[in-house]
């Protein structure tokens, strides 16, 4: 706005220049309004007399000398600084923006008043109210847009800050002084009881929302996301435990979850990082699973040598896995089943949606192609542990399996079929509907 539409030598421009004449007077008085009406003024002294009245003199001024005619027009440079410094007192902004309205009041008040009741001044007054107001959304705007580049400002400045704090813990780079600062920046306890979660990049979604749930119920917490995946510390309590986490979890989860040993001390969170990771890498690949790190040890044991886990599958089952996809997944289902029922038949049958000779029959072709037995101990355990090994290094890729037609028949166990060159028995056509 550069200049008013009315007259410069009419009302408005005359009272607004001897209102000018003495502004410290206006400015006692709309500062003093302003601490009656607003306690972060006033009691609270968020912002003290001292600044009050200096930033009325300024904005008052301006908005004076324009309603006045004097030259140099009105920007909005000035309210903006002021939203941009009451965010930084803490002020809040419903706040800021009473205070502003308050002021715009008082000189209204005043310009009525010195009318005298004179129609002529009280008619360019009121012509001249749409221009003020307007004026006045205006400053508003500033003030607001001010107000909220301080807050956003805050807002990366803090983000960094608890992102440096969190980082610093989980790399084991904060010690003494510096550990207690990282506590108090994240909002957790500085000593109590922990545990760490790590969240596969497959499970963004874990994570938010899952800190707001948990300060609902007294639950402290940090997370943080990361190239590949999502991690956070949470301060249990007696109330909420491990196990109550885990369920939590496990209701939310839309992808593989680890959580380490619960442990005292924020000193020991590098290692229950590795714990967390490690049960996230031991759980099924694509599953929605949550594991917590005492549950799961043979599985991390593979899982955090992957190496091993790898030249463990291929020895042991390398005969199986070079096999056409439906036959190697039919016969690693069946031994993964065997395992999971303890080696009842009858059960496994039941799984498997097939007669329990079919069972039999592929423990047997198990046994041929591995050369390990399953009624052996020390071979079980072998072939146990190559089947964990290619579920967490996820080869072969599974495929769901679906129950056969209940009214399929069963075939002859002496039948064969001659598929890719190869012959495959009773296998490839009997159990072919559970791919």
């Amino acid at each position: 706005m550069d200049t008013p539409r009315y007259p410069p030598d009419g009302f408005v421009a005359r009272a607004c220049a001897a209102l000018l004449d003495r502004i410290d007077e206006v400015v006692a008085v709309v500062a003093a309004e302003i601490e009656r009406a607003e306690p972060v003024y006033g009691t609270q002294r968020l912002v003290g007399g001292d600044d009050l009245r200096r930033n009325n003199r300024e904005n008052l001024g301006a908005i004076l000398r324009y309603l006045a005619g004097y030259p140099g027009g009105l920007g909005t440079a000035m309210p903006r600084e002021t939203g941009y410094r009451r965010a930084q007192d803490g002020v809040p902004l419903p706040a800021v923006l009473r205070a502003y309205r308050i002021g715009t009041g008082v000189v209204w008040n005043q310009l009525l008043t010195m009318t005298d009741h004179d129609p002529t001044a009280e008619r360019e007054l009121l012509d001249a109210a749409s221009e003020v107001w307007k004026l006045v959304d205006e400053y508003s705007q500033a003030m607001t847009t001010g107000y909220q580049e301080a807050v956003a400002e805050r807002l990366r400045s803090d983000a960094r800050a608890h992102d440096a704090a969190l980082d610093a813990l989980l790399t084991g780079h904060a010690d003494g002084a510096r550990m207690w600062e990282c506590a108090r920046t994240l909002g957790l306890p500085a000593s109590g009881q922990f545990v760490v979660v790590v969240a596969a990049t497959d499970a963004v979604n874990v994570t938010p929302g899952v800190g707001k749930s948990l300060a609902m119920l007294g639950v402290a917490s940090a997370w943080r996301v990361r190239v590949d995946s999502h991690a956070g510390i949470i301060a249990l309590t007696p109330r909420f435990t491990d196990q109550r986490l885990c369920s939590a979890l496990t209701e939310r989860a839309v992808g593989r979850v680890g959580i380490s040993s619960p442990y005292t001390g924020l000193t020991e969170t590098p290692a229950a990082l590795r714990q967390a990771e490690l049960a996230c890498a031991a759980t099924e690949p694509g599953s929605h699973e949550v594991i917590r790190y005492r549950d799961a040890l043979i599985p991390m044991l593979l899982a955090g040598s992957p190496e091993v886990a790898s030249a463990l599958a291929d020895s042991v089952l390398a005969p199986i896995l070079a096999l056409p996809a439906h036959d190697r997944d039919t016969l690693l289902d069946t031994a993964r089943m065997w395992f999971a029922h303890d080696g009842e038949v009858s059960t496994v049958a039941s799984a498997l949606y097939c007669h329990r000779n079919t069972v039999r029959f592929r423990v047997n072709r198990i046994a041929d192609l591995t050369g390990r037995r399953l009624s052996s101990p020390r071979a079980a355990t072998e072939i146990q542990l190559a089947l964990e090994a290619c579920r967490i290094l996820d080869r072969p890729s599974r495929t769901p399996r679906i129950a056969p037609d209940p009214g399929r028949r069963e075939p002859d166990a002496g039948a064969s079929v001659v598929d890719g060159g190869h012959v495959v028995g009773v296998l490839a056509q009997h159990d072919r509907a559970l791919q």
